[in-house]
């Protein structure tokens, strides 16, 4: 399930393509269980210890977290990619249909990158702060990747809409190198200053979708303003041979013609070296960018 010619034209002219439809159930399902497994769990220990005075079982996948965090918004800590570990998360990772996808544009050789992520982005307000602001991936990487091409792969597991905090896009601003970045309240951003003077592009997608862009493309997430969890995965993919951006961080080969047998698509492997690294790696500077 590769892309067409006319797909991959796409993307580089604009430096983003929109997918509808490419994954199903069966392919999001399993990660929605295991992060439905632990809320239920931090739920369920939060209200033993007297931290929330109610489990909110009854509540959806959208909802539960939400109205958890309404008394211990730190039921929201720790559950990204590379801290909750989990099996069904590690599977995503290495999913044929996304590893399909970064193939039509890195090649056979596909390295999966370790600045990954699962979102769960809570309404504005009292428990989040604000959206992600304007940033290019490539800015969130060490120096050791502005000549490369990395792939981000953007997944929402639930319907992304203009009201819940899809993103936006400049389209074509991956043509026009690395912009400065500084920090603010929200993370790192692009002053305005140094934007183009384009109309952004909101994407929203159902579930199922998928919204591929260039690490120069410059982006950004709306205001969640509903009541419920934005949750998505953004996933990176390059060619092996590449630097990483973070390299005290592991990376895995995905796929490969060359190396069949180098493949690292080992579970418990995999456990074992994101535990090591985020053990031995504390005090390292992500980021090129002074604070």
């Amino acid at each position: 399930m590769h892309l067409t010619e006319s797909q991959v034209s796409s993307f580089y002219k604009n430096g983003y393509l929109l997918l509808e439809d490419w994954l199903d159930e069966e392919d999001l399902q399993p990660v929605i269980e295991e992060y439905s497994a632990i809320i239920d769990e931090r739920a369920r220990r939060y209200y033993a210890e007297g931290r929330v005075s109610s489990l909110h079982e009854n509540e959806p996948f959208t909802r539960r977290l939400v109205c958890l965090a309404e008394e211990a918004p730190e039921i929201a800590d720790n559950l990204d990619i590379m801290q909750a570990r989990g099996e069904a998360s590690f599977n995503f990772l290495k999913n044929p249909k996304i590893l399909d996808l970064a193939e039509s544009f890195v090649g056979s050789e596909i390295l999966c990158n370790p600045i990954q992520h699962i979102r769960a982005t809570l309404p504005h307000g009292k428990i989040a702060k604000g959206p992600t602001p304007w940033h290019q991936d490539a800015g969130v990487c060490w120096p050791e990747t502005d000549p490369f091409f990395i792939l981000t792969i953007w997944i929402p597991i639930v319907d992304v809409t203009l009201d819940n905090g899809c993103l936006e896009v400049v389209p074509g601003s991956h043509k026009q190198g690395l912009r400065k970045h500084v920090f603010s309240p929200h993370g790192l951003d692009i002053p305005l200053g140094e934007r183009p003077q384009i109309e952004p592009m909101p994407l929203p997608v159902r579930a199922g979708g998928i919204l591929l862009f260039h690490n120069y493309t410059m982006h950004h997430s709306l205001l969640n303003k509903t009541d419920t969890v934005r949750w998505s995965f953004d996933l990176r993919y390059h060619d092996a041979y590449q630097p990483t951006g973070r390299p005290y961080y592991p990376a895995f080969l995905m796929r490969s013609q060359s190396r069949p047998d180098s493949l690292q698509t080992d579970y418990t492997t995999w456990c074992q070296r994101w535990e090591f690294a985020l053990k031995f790696s504390q005090g390292a500077q992500p980021y090129r960018w002074p604070r």
